[in-house]
Protein backbone atom coordinates (compact mmCIF):
# COMPACT_ATOMS: atom_id res chain seq x y z
CA UNK A 1 0.00 0.00 0.00
CA UNK A 2 1.86 3.07 -1.27
CA UNK A 3 -1.06 5.47 -1.10
CA UNK A 4 -0.94 6.24 2.64
CA UNK A 5 2.17 6.73 4.74
CA UNK A 6 2.02 6.69 8.53
CA UNK A 7 4.52 8.05 11.04
CA UNK A 8 4.47 8.46 14.81
CA UNK A 9 5.95 10.96 17.23
CA UNK A 10 5.84 9.99 20.92
CA UNK A 11 6.11 12.96 23.28
CA UNK A 12 6.31 10.73 26.34
CA UNK A 13 4.97 7.30 27.13
CA UNK A 14 1.37 8.50 26.88
CA UNK A 15 0.99 11.22 24.23
CA UNK A 16 1.44 10.30 20.57
CA UNK A 17 1.12 12.29 17.35
CA UNK A 18 0.12 10.17 14.35
CA UNK A 19 0.72 11.58 10.87
CA UNK A 20 -1.15 10.23 7.84
CA UNK A 21 0.25 11.37 4.49
CA UNK A 22 -1.63 11.03 1.23
CA UNK A 23 0.36 11.57 -1.99
CA UNK A 24 2.00 14.90 -1.12
CA UNK A 25 -1.46 16.47 -1.27
CA UNK A 26 -2.92 16.02 2.22
CA UNK A 27 -1.20 15.22 5.51
CA UNK A 28 -3.24 14.99 8.72
CA UNK A 29 -1.64 14.75 12.17
CA UNK A 30 -3.78 13.42 15.02
CA UNK A 31 -3.04 13.29 18.74
CA UNK A 32 -4.52 11.06 21.41
CA UNK A 33 -4.40 14.06 23.77
CA UNK A 34 -7.93 15.40 23.37
CA UNK A 35 -8.68 13.01 20.46
CA UNK A 36 -7.37 15.89 18.38
CA UNK A 37 -6.55 16.94 14.86
CA UNK A 38 -3.32 18.82 15.52
CA UNK A 39 -2.20 19.79 12.02
CA UNK A 40 -3.38 19.53 8.40
CA UNK A 41 -0.93 20.14 5.59
CA UNK A 42 -2.72 20.66 2.29
CA UNK A 43 -1.42 21.41 -1.19
CA UNK A 44 -2.45 24.47 -3.19
CA UNK A 45 -2.72 24.87 -6.98
CA UNK A 46 1.06 25.42 -7.18
CA UNK A 47 1.84 22.23 -5.19
CA UNK A 48 2.79 24.09 -1.99
CA UNK A 49 2.11 21.94 1.07
CA UNK A 50 1.26 24.21 4.00
CA UNK A 51 -0.47 23.92 7.37
CA UNK A 52 -4.11 25.04 7.12
CA UNK A 53 -4.89 24.76 10.85
CA UNK A 54 -4.19 27.63 13.23
CA UNK A 55 -3.00 26.34 16.59
CA UNK A 56 -0.36 26.99 19.24
CA UNK A 57 3.09 25.49 18.60
CA UNK A 58 3.42 21.86 19.68
CA UNK A 59 5.17 22.46 23.01
CA UNK A 60 2.63 25.16 23.96
CA UNK A 61 -0.28 23.13 22.57
CA UNK A 62 0.56 20.21 24.84
CA UNK A 63 0.10 22.32 27.97
CA UNK A 64 -2.25 25.10 26.85
CA UNK A 65 -4.05 24.38 23.59
CA UNK A 66 -7.31 26.18 24.48
CA UNK A 67 -9.30 23.51 22.62
CA UNK A 68 -7.55 24.04 19.25
CA UNK A 69 -8.15 20.91 17.16
CA UNK A 70 -9.50 18.97 20.12
CA UNK A 71 -12.77 17.27 20.89
CA UNK A 72 -14.64 19.57 23.23
CA UNK A 73 -16.90 17.56 25.49
CA UNK A 74 -18.85 15.99 26.98
CA UNK A 75 -20.76 19.28 26.74
CA UNK A 76 -19.49 21.97 24.33
CA UNK A 77 -20.75 25.51 24.71
CA UNK A 78 -22.11 27.57 27.57
CA UNK A 79 -24.89 26.29 29.84
CA UNK A 80 -26.92 27.63 32.73
CA UNK A 81 -26.68 24.57 34.97
CA UNK A 82 -29.62 24.99 37.38
CA UNK A 83 -29.92 21.96 39.65
CA UNK A 84 -28.12 19.56 37.31
CA UNK A 85 -24.94 19.31 39.34
CA UNK A 86 -22.85 20.27 36.29
CA UNK A 87 -19.61 21.99 37.21
CA UNK A 88 -19.69 25.79 37.09
CA UNK A 89 -16.16 26.01 35.74
CA UNK A 90 -16.82 29.53 34.41
CA UNK A 91 -19.08 30.77 37.19
CA UNK A 92 -22.01 30.94 36.99
CA UNK A 93 -22.01 28.69 33.88
CA UNK A 94 -20.72 25.33 32.70
CA UNK A 95 -18.29 25.82 29.80
CA UNK A 96 -16.80 23.42 27.22
CA UNK A 97 -16.82 20.18 29.21
CA UNK A 98 -15.59 21.53 32.52
CA UNK A 99 -12.14 21.57 34.11
CA UNK A 100 -11.57 17.89 33.24
CA UNK A 101 -13.15 17.98 29.78
CA UNK A 102 -12.37 15.62 26.90
CA UNK A 103 -9.75 17.98 25.44
CA UNK A 104 -7.56 17.20 28.48
CA UNK A 105 -7.98 13.41 28.35
CA UNK A 106 -5.34 11.09 26.89
CA UNK A 107 -7.56 8.75 24.84
CA UNK A 108 -6.81 5.16 23.88
CA UNK A 109 -5.85 4.99 20.21
CA UNK A 110 -6.05 2.32 17.53
CA UNK A 111 -5.34 2.51 13.80
CA UNK A 112 -6.73 0.52 10.88
CA UNK A 113 -5.21 0.91 7.44
CA UNK A 114 -6.56 -0.39 4.15
CA UNK A 115 -6.18 0.44 0.46
CA UNK A 116 -8.76 3.21 0.40
CA UNK A 117 -8.53 4.79 3.86
CA UNK A 118 -6.89 5.00 7.26
CA UNK A 119 -9.03 5.00 10.40
CA UNK A 120 -7.79 6.51 13.66
CA UNK A 121 -10.07 5.51 16.56
CA UNK A 122 -9.97 7.08 19.99
CA UNK A 123 -11.86 5.70 22.99
CA UNK A 124 -12.46 6.89 26.53
CA UNK A 125 -14.69 5.41 29.24
CA UNK A 126 -16.02 6.56 32.59
CA UNK A 127 -18.63 5.08 34.90
CA UNK A 128 -21.24 7.16 33.02
CA UNK A 129 -20.42 6.42 29.39
CA UNK A 130 -18.18 4.85 26.78
CA UNK A 131 -17.09 7.36 24.12
CA UNK A 132 -15.45 6.87 20.72
CA UNK A 133 -14.12 9.42 18.25
CA UNK A 134 -13.41 7.87 14.86
CA UNK A 135 -11.54 9.78 12.18
CA UNK A 136 -11.21 8.42 8.64
CA UNK A 137 -8.89 9.87 5.98
CA UNK A 138 -9.82 8.42 2.60
CA UNK A 139 -8.26 8.37 -0.87
CA UNK A 140 -10.71 11.03 -2.08
CA UNK A 141 -9.29 13.56 0.38
CA UNK A 142 -12.11 13.46 2.88
CA UNK A 143 -11.62 13.65 6.64
CA UNK A 144 -14.66 12.13 8.33
CA UNK A 145 -15.26 12.46 12.07
CA UNK A 146 -17.79 10.26 13.85
CA UNK A 147 -18.52 10.59 17.54
CA UNK A 148 -20.37 7.78 19.32
CA UNK A 149 -21.22 7.74 23.01
CA UNK A 150 -23.02 4.92 24.83
CA UNK A 151 -24.19 6.20 28.23
CA UNK A 152 -24.73 3.83 31.16
CA UNK A 153 -26.94 6.44 32.86
CA UNK A 154 -28.70 9.64 31.83
CA UNK A 155 -26.01 12.13 30.85
CA UNK A 156 -25.63 15.38 28.89
CA UNK A 157 -23.63 15.14 25.66
CA UNK A 158 -22.87 17.77 23.02
CA UNK A 159 -19.30 17.21 21.77
CA UNK A 160 -17.68 19.08 18.89
CA UNK A 161 -14.27 19.66 17.32
CA UNK A 162 -12.61 23.05 17.66
CA UNK A 163 -10.28 23.16 14.63
CA UNK A 164 -9.34 26.65 13.45
CA UNK A 165 -8.96 26.68 9.66
CA UNK A 166 -6.81 29.12 7.70
CA UNK A 167 -6.31 28.34 4.01
CA UNK A 168 -3.55 30.95 3.59
CA UNK A 169 -1.01 28.43 4.86
CA UNK A 170 0.24 31.01 7.36
CA UNK A 171 -1.58 31.99 10.54
CA UNK A 172 -0.05 35.47 10.25
CA UNK A 173 -2.41 36.13 7.33
CA UNK A 174 -6.01 36.52 8.56
CA UNK A 175 -8.93 34.71 6.94
CA UNK A 176 -10.48 38.02 5.89
CA UNK A 177 -9.40 37.16 2.31
CA UNK A 178 -11.37 33.87 2.34
CA UNK A 179 -14.72 33.12 0.73
CA UNK A 180 -17.31 31.48 2.96
CA UNK A 181 -20.71 29.94 2.41
CA UNK A 182 -23.04 28.49 5.04
CA UNK A 183 -26.34 26.74 4.46
CA UNK A 184 -28.20 28.73 7.12
CA UNK A 185 -30.78 31.50 7.19
CA UNK A 186 -31.24 31.63 10.96
CA UNK A 187 -29.13 32.23 14.02
CA UNK A 188 -29.68 31.76 17.76
CA UNK A 189 -30.02 34.93 19.81
CA UNK A 190 -27.24 35.08 22.37
CA UNK A 191 -26.66 37.39 25.32
CA UNK A 192 -23.50 37.28 27.44
CA UNK A 193 -22.48 34.22 25.42
CA UNK A 194 -25.63 32.29 26.35
CA UNK A 195 -28.30 31.22 23.88
CA UNK A 196 -31.51 32.88 25.11
CA UNK A 197 -34.17 30.83 23.33
CA UNK A 198 -34.42 27.53 21.52
CA UNK A 199 -36.10 29.37 18.63
CA UNK A 200 -33.63 30.82 16.14
CA UNK A 201 -34.17 34.24 14.55
CA UNK A 202 -33.65 35.32 10.94
CA UNK A 203 -29.96 35.82 10.30
CA UNK A 204 -28.99 39.53 10.28
CA UNK A 205 -27.77 40.69 6.87
CA UNK A 206 -24.11 41.01 7.83
CA UNK A 207 -24.07 37.47 9.28
CA UNK A 208 -25.76 35.98 6.19
CA UNK A 209 -23.48 33.71 4.17
CA UNK A 210 -26.05 31.74 2.19
CA UNK A 211 -24.19 32.66 -0.99
CA UNK A 212 -20.40 32.44 -1.21
CA UNK A 213 -19.30 35.69 0.43
CA UNK A 214 -16.06 37.47 1.13
CA UNK A 215 -14.98 37.53 4.79
CA UNK A 216 -13.35 40.95 4.31
CA UNK A 217 -16.33 42.44 6.19
CA UNK A 218 -15.41 40.69 9.48
CA UNK A 219 -13.79 43.77 11.10
CA UNK A 220 -16.91 45.90 10.48
CA UNK A 221 -18.90 43.78 12.97
CA UNK A 222 -15.97 42.51 15.09
CA UNK A 223 -16.06 38.95 13.73
CA UNK A 224 -18.43 36.02 14.02
CA UNK A 225 -19.08 34.15 17.27
CA UNK A 226 -22.54 32.73 16.69
CA UNK A 227 -24.57 29.55 16.58
CA UNK A 228 -26.25 29.04 13.21
CA UNK A 229 -29.15 26.67 12.63
CA UNK A 230 -28.30 24.63 9.55
CA UNK A 231 -30.69 24.01 6.68
CA UNK A 232 -31.38 20.61 5.19
CA UNK A 233 -28.01 20.31 3.42
CA UNK A 234 -26.22 20.98 6.71
CA UNK A 235 -23.20 22.24 4.83
CA UNK A 236 -20.68 25.00 4.33
CA UNK A 237 -17.76 25.97 2.10
CA UNK A 238 -14.49 27.71 2.90
CA UNK A 239 -12.42 28.74 -0.13
CA UNK A 240 -9.23 30.68 -0.75
CA UNK A 241 -9.73 33.08 -3.69
CA UNK A 242 -6.39 32.46 -5.44
CA UNK A 243 -4.42 29.46 -4.12
CA UNK A 244 -7.24 27.03 -4.93
CA UNK A 245 -7.69 25.47 -1.50
CA UNK A 246 -11.28 24.64 -0.64
CA UNK A 247 -12.96 22.75 2.21
CA UNK A 248 -16.58 21.63 2.09
CA UNK A 249 -18.24 20.69 5.38
CA UNK A 250 -21.20 18.36 5.84
CA UNK A 251 -22.71 17.24 9.12
CA UNK A 252 -25.55 15.21 10.62
CA UNK A 253 -25.89 17.82 13.38
CA UNK A 254 -28.50 20.60 13.39
CA UNK A 255 -26.30 23.61 14.12
CA UNK A 256 -22.79 24.98 13.93
CA UNK A 257 -20.82 27.54 15.93
CA UNK A 258 -18.77 29.79 13.68
CA UNK A 259 -15.99 31.63 15.50
CA UNK A 260 -13.41 33.79 13.73
CA UNK A 261 -10.72 34.17 16.44
CA UNK A 262 -11.91 37.65 17.35
CA UNK A 263 -9.37 38.22 20.14
CA UNK A 264 -5.62 37.44 19.89
CA UNK A 265 -4.49 34.90 22.50
CA UNK A 266 -1.07 34.75 24.10
CA UNK A 267 -0.42 31.07 23.36
CA UNK A 268 -1.36 31.38 19.66
CA UNK A 269 1.98 32.68 18.46
CA UNK A 270 5.23 31.87 16.68
CA UNK A 271 8.64 33.24 17.69
CA UNK A 272 6.95 35.50 20.26
CA UNK A 273 4.75 37.05 17.58
CA UNK A 274 1.01 36.77 18.23
CA UNK A 275 -1.20 35.50 15.44
CA UNK A 276 -3.48 38.38 14.46
CA UNK A 277 -7.18 38.79 15.02
CA UNK A 278 -9.26 36.72 12.52
CA UNK A 279 -6.40 34.28 11.86
CA UNK A 280 -8.68 31.23 12.03
CA UNK A 281 -12.29 30.19 11.56
CA UNK A 282 -14.01 27.29 13.35
CA UNK A 283 -16.85 25.16 12.10
CA UNK A 284 -18.03 23.58 15.37
CA UNK A 285 -20.87 21.23 14.46
CA UNK A 286 -23.12 20.55 17.45
CA UNK A 287 -26.56 20.92 18.98
CA UNK A 288 -27.36 24.52 19.99
CA UNK A 289 -26.02 25.02 23.52
CA UNK A 290 -27.86 26.05 26.69
CA UNK A 291 -30.70 23.61 25.99
CA UNK A 292 -30.05 20.66 28.29
CA UNK A 293 -33.26 18.84 27.31
CA UNK A 294 -31.96 18.63 23.75
CA UNK A 295 -28.68 16.97 24.75
CA UNK A 296 -29.92 14.48 27.34
CA UNK A 297 -28.83 10.98 26.36
CA UNK A 298 -29.07 7.61 28.07
CA UNK A 299 -28.76 3.82 27.71
CA UNK A 300 -31.69 3.64 25.27
CA UNK A 301 -30.78 6.93 23.55
CA UNK A 302 -27.06 6.87 22.64
CA UNK A 303 -25.24 9.79 20.98
CA UNK A 304 -24.03 9.64 17.39
CA UNK A 305 -22.87 12.37 15.00
CA UNK A 306 -20.92 12.54 11.76
CA UNK A 307 -19.13 15.50 10.17
CA UNK A 308 -17.13 15.29 6.94
CA UNK A 309 -14.52 17.77 5.74
CA UNK A 310 -13.82 17.39 1.99
CA UNK A 311 -10.61 18.93 0.62
CA UNK A 312 -10.34 20.04 -2.99
CA UNK A 313 -8.15 22.26 -5.15
CA UNK A 314 -9.46 24.75 -7.69
CA UNK A 315 -7.11 25.58 -10.57
CA UNK A 316 -6.59 29.04 -12.07
CA UNK A 317 -9.47 28.55 -14.51
CA UNK A 318 -11.76 28.08 -11.49
CA UNK A 319 -12.51 24.49 -12.41
CA UNK A 320 -13.35 22.66 -9.22
CA UNK A 321 -11.81 19.23 -9.10
CA UNK A 322 -10.78 16.94 -6.32
CA UNK A 323 -7.21 17.05 -5.11
CA UNK A 324 -6.87 13.65 -6.81
CA UNK A 325 -6.31 15.26 -10.20
CA UNK A 326 -3.77 17.75 -8.98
Amino acid sequence: NLMFELSYDYIDKSVVFTKISLKKVLEVTFSNLGASVFEILFSDNCNNMENILMAPQKDTWLTDKTFAGSIVGPLAGRYEVGETGLEKNRPPIHFHGGSDGWDKVVWDQSITKNDDSVTVSFSHSTSDYKASVIYVVDRNYNLTMEILVSPTATTYLNPTNHMYFNLNGSAFLPVTNHLFQLDSDSIFHEKNGLIQSSDPVNVPEHFDFQILSNLSSLPTFHGINHTYKLNKDYSGILRHPTNGRQITFRTSLPSVVIYTFNVPQENFSLNNQLYPIYSGITFETQYPANNLELVRFGPTHPYHSKTTYSFSIIDEKNDIHSAEQN
